[in-house]
């Protein structure tokens, strides 16, 4: 039996207890604070999800959706008590007090529900109609502990659905949790029917009074699991909001709080997985791949008190991983682990940056012999982690260089953006005076659109792009991209043996500075402004503002 990761909220009724006869198949928790506005649609989008595809197999009288009202100050608890007035399938149950976090009342909902299997739904996402009707079926024709389907984001700014890769499953009963296994990425509770008994009897819980609750759980299900079915099919639409101040609390990261939350649910992870020391190394590489990322890739970003915080508290995360588990680690994940535990905060968010975002530097690798190696590390400290060569073969053998172009400084003119910015040279490939191509790419189809050809002078470059003109009538593509390329004369660069070949048309990002101020172009024949901005991963890029957004908002910016 897996322990807890924290005690449930609640009585647990016993597994062994007799069934009612009248009890529904399918309990839906939808645990909500201060959402009163959004609650209903997911409460009809449940039931939505059950009616809409004609009787189920098996036992059980139907649906119940059970709203767990977590100690909310708005006018949700007397939402809740209305629908429950007006459906007889619908039931309400107020929780007194809200500690800042979704485990607790989901687990009071576990403890409440009285269906054969669970769901999930968060109150201001949705169910896709009949979904939930054909999990329950899947679950029921395959005796599965878990039946899961597919999830899609909805971006609230755009409009635009895109389906979730950790989601997408294939028709058929997959494996429990295995080294490799793709249900490493899938640690979200929705879109999920659990046989209920089966919680009950592992003891799987959410953890309490952190965020990120989500990730414990669901490992501890795939894990645990007897049987695993899966549906081919977005089930799920998870509402996203991406305005500044308006996202949801785990989208946060710009929060030192939400990345101890995220520590505190790895340790949850670890804590379910003692008795499984196969899933140890698979574990580790899971978070440093993902879950570090998320916020590695942004410290640039972040102010001097917030990498501090970052640092010490990875740091005392990954120092009680083995020697041995982390050398198991690629490149480079094994050098940010190695910095986290026991480098300088300069070196550890260096190394971050340069595993997360497309291997950015700010210095040049240092060259000893054949060997490149990490430029944060003196040579009687560096030990293999910081041995980069690998890296910058494979960059060679792919045609690329190993390089970092950024702009220092972005102005405009009418349609024309004008770059001044640096390139630093990381296996020092290019030299001085190599040339450069600056693009203007049109994100919706990947078409060039405008460029133009330069050369850097000691690592300096500057350049302008002019933005075509909107047809009559066409307002043009949702944003653009910069990006920059290094077409070659004459012979390729040599890279540790191996001979460098550009492909055409190869081209990476053009950075920008968090702090860099950034103008709106006037384009002839559009019917507003674009805006260049700085996207979720750093880079330059230009887009039209919505209505009622502000150019001084970078924080809604897409990746």
């Amino acid at each position: 039996m897996c322990p807890d990761a924290a005690p449930a909220h609640g009585p647990d009724a016993s597994p062994d207890a007799s069934p009612d006869a009248s009890a529904p198949l399918l309990t839906v928790i939808s645990n909500v604070y201060d959402d009163a506005e959004r609650l209903p649609r997911a409460v009809a989008s449940a039931l939505a999800a059950w009616d809409s595809a004609g009787p189920a197999s098996g036992d059980g009288a139907g649906i119940e959706v059970l709203v767990v009202d977590d100690g909310s100050t708005d006018d949700t608890g007397a939402v809740a008590d209305r629908l429950a007035a007006s459906d007889p399938r619908v039931r309400v149950v107020h929780r007194g007090v809200n500690d800042g976090a979704p485990g607790a009342p989901r687990n009071l909902g576990i403890a409440e529900a009285r269906g054969t299997y669970i769901a999930f739904c968060d109150s201001d996402d949705e169910y896709l109609p009949g979904t939930l009707r054909r999990l329950a079926d899947l679950a029921v024709a395959r005796d599965a502990d878990v039946a899961v389907g597919g999830v899609a984001r909805f971006n609230e700014r755009t409009g635009r659905t895109t389906p979730l890769p950790a989601t997408e499953y294939v028709s058929g009963p997959v494996e429990p949790l295995v080294p490799g296994s793709p249900l490493w990425q899938d640690t979200i509770a929705v879109a999920k029917v659990i046989r209920r008994a089966f919680l009950l009897e592992e003891g799987i819980r959410f953890p309490e009074r952190i965020l990120y609750e989500d990730q414990p759980f669901t490992v501890a299900l795939w894990a645990r699991a007897g049987r695993i079915a899966t549906l081919p099919d977005t089930v799920y639409l998870w509402y996203v909001n991406n305005v500044a101040g308006e996202e949801s609390i785990t989208a946060r990261r710009h929060e030192i709080t939400n990345f101890h939350d995220r520590i505190a649910a790895n340790r949850a992870i670890d804590a379910y997985l003692e008795g499984r020391p196969d899933l140890a190394a698979a574990k580790l590489d899971k978070f440093v791949r993902h879950d570090l990322a998320l916020y590695g890739k942004d410290l640039d970003a972040r102010d001097e008190a917030y990498r501090s915080a970052f640092v010490a508290s990875a740091r005392g995360y990954l120092a009680d991983a083995p020697a041995d588990r982390r050398a198991g680690l690629e490149q480079p994940y094994r050098l940010v682990v190695r910095e986290l535990v026991d480098g300088t905060a300069e070196g550890a968010v260096a190394a971050c940056l340069f595993a997360y975002r497309r291997r950015h530097l700010d210095r040049p690798l240092e060259s000893r012999g054949e060997r490149w190696w990490w430029p944060y590390r003196a040579p009687d400290a560096a030990g293999p982690e910081h041995d980069l060569s690998d890296v910058v073969r494979s960059q060679a053998v792919r045609g690329r260089h190993l390089a970092t172009v950024s702009a220092r400084t972005v102005t405009a003119a009418g349609a024309r953006l004008a770059l001044e910015g640096v390139v630093v040279d990381g296996d020092r490939s290019l030299g001085p005076a190599a040339a450069l191509r600056l693009e203007l790419v049109d994100r919706d189809t990947s078409a060039v659109v405008a460029d133009c050809a330069t050369r850097l002078r000691d690592g300096a470059f500057t350049g302008a792009l002019v933005v075509p003109d909107a047809a009559p009538g066409v307002t043009g593509p949702s944003a653009y991209a910069v990006r920059a390329s290094f077409p070659r004369r004459g012979l390729a660069a040599r890279v540790l043996g191996v001979l460098r070949v550009v492909r055409a048309g190869a081209a990476q990002p053009v950075e920008v500075p968090a702090s860099l101020e950034l103008p709106t172009l006037d384009v002839p024949g559009r019917d507003g402004p674009l805006h260049a901005y700085r996207t979720r991963n750093g880079n330059l890029g230009l887009r039209p503002l919505l209505d009622g957004e502000s150019s001084a908002d970078p924080s809604s910016a897409p990746s």
